[in-house]
């Protein structure tokens, strides 16, 4: 059976699981006290953040949850990047320490990270980076984002794309969990010179409906994100998603019930179907209406490397966006950021691998390679308390 996992704000105020409302069952947990105090059926899905090895610290972190039977799996690490080239260096060979260590003394329970497009959105690629041979890791989350401000019509193929991808770097369907879009707006930019949008009800069974064609029964799927992160609306602000989910979360299959309504309709290869909006639109079996959003509260504790940032929320701790944005970028590169940063969502050429570019680009040669190289850091992910 499929588990449903989302992150962020899972444990509210009341320290109530506030995702079972929408019908999801695996937990974002960080301690013992948040895993047992779990709703009978619900399990946890704890995350360490770590890429190390079998370190002092990893095995301190994963000690107090041995022999809890509430414990589903461990979340390693929000997209490692193997290179070092945008993050802390995490190898395979340490990934495999982890997940052998975990296998060995908490038997049963699932190692989980979140992948790292070394490629773009139109061009993903996952080869020579972590698969289940070289890391002993058991799944593996691939999160295209399709629903965008630069794009007039939204490419639901960047989902199946996505999957061939991780599937030629070896990372088999059986191994793979889908990672579905649910937030938009706020500071975050995407791969391409715009921002996300809030996926409408229509445009989330149809994202659903292409993964359920893909990867017709993971072991688990993961709605990104529940809480607000970066001033941007998620799902614990909208209604509309919530009902989706609540129906695809308790359906007896993995295929999304009721079919779509509106205007998009599910694209098959590299067609697309158009965008109707940031808020509002309708599914049968759900309820329609618009998104409301919000923000994270609190003062920030601290940072970690990087240039991703803890903050806290009435006690609570969270884990952020990883890596570089744009306006990190900003700092980082001056001459390149009022090229990379455009004022308007007209799209600008994304870069392939090799760094070639659209001539049709209206930015430098040099600015658009930048914002190639930082792609796949601005897929944000990972959000926790």
């Amino acid at each position: 059976m499929t588990l449903h996992y989302t992150a962020g704000n899972n444990i509210n105020a009341q320290g109530t699981y506030a995702p079972a409302a929408a019908g999801f069952n695996l937990a974002d947990v960080s301690s013992v006290d948040e895993l047992n105090a779990l709703p009978s059926g619900v399990r946890g899905m704890v995350y360490l953040d770590q890429g190390d090895g079998v370190t002092q610290s990893f095995m301190d972190a994963v000690k107090p949850y041995i022999g809890n039977p509430k414990v589903y799996g461990f979340y390693l690490k929000d997209e490692p990047d193997p290179t070092g080239q945008y993050n802390t260096l995490v190898t395979a060979a340490n990934l495999k320490a982890e997940s052998d260590y975990i296998h060995a003394n908490v038997p049963g329970a699932k190692t989980f990270i979140t992948m790292m497009n070394m490629g773009s959105s139109e061009n993903p690629t996952f080869a020579n980076t972590y698969n289940p041979t070289n890391t002993h890791i058991d799944l593996f989350g691939i999160d295209p984002y399709p629903v965008r401000s630069d794009m007039s019509t939204v490419d639901y193929s960047m989902i199946d794309k996505a999957v061939t991808a991780a599937e030629s770097a070896g990372i088999s369907a059986d191994h793979i969990v889908p990672v579905f879009q649910t937030f938009g707006g706020g500071n975050w930019a995407d791969d391409s010179g715009g921002h996300y949008v809030m996926p409408t009800a229509a445009q989330e069974q149809t994202m659903l409906a292409h993964w359920a064609a893909a990867v017709p029964n993971p072991a688990f799927d993961y709605a990104y994100a529940w809480g607000s992160q970066n001033g941007d609306t998620a799902l614990e602000g909208s209604s509309a998603l919530q009902s989706v989910f609540l129906q695809h979360n308790t359906a007896t299959s993995t295929t999304p019930a009721g079919g779509t309504s509106g205007s998009s309709t599910v694209s098959s290869g590299g067609s697309t179907t158009p965008v109707t909006g940031s808020s509002g639109g309708t599914t049968t079996g759900s309820s329609g209406g618009t998104t409301t959003g919000g923000t994270t509260t609190g003062s920030t504790s601290g940072s970690s490397s990087g240039g991703s940032t803890s903050t806290t929320t009435d006690g609570q701790y969270h884990h952020h966006h990883h890596g570089l944005d744009f306006s990190q970028l900003a700092t980082s590169a001056p001459t390149a950021s009022s090229a990379i940063v455009p004022t308007s969502t007209t799209p600008i050429a994304t870069a392939s691998g090799s760094g070639a570019t659209d001539a049709t680009s209206t930015h430098t040669d040099a600015a658009t390679h930048m914002a190639d190289l930082i792609s796949h850091h601005t897929d944000h992910h990972a959000w926790h308390f």
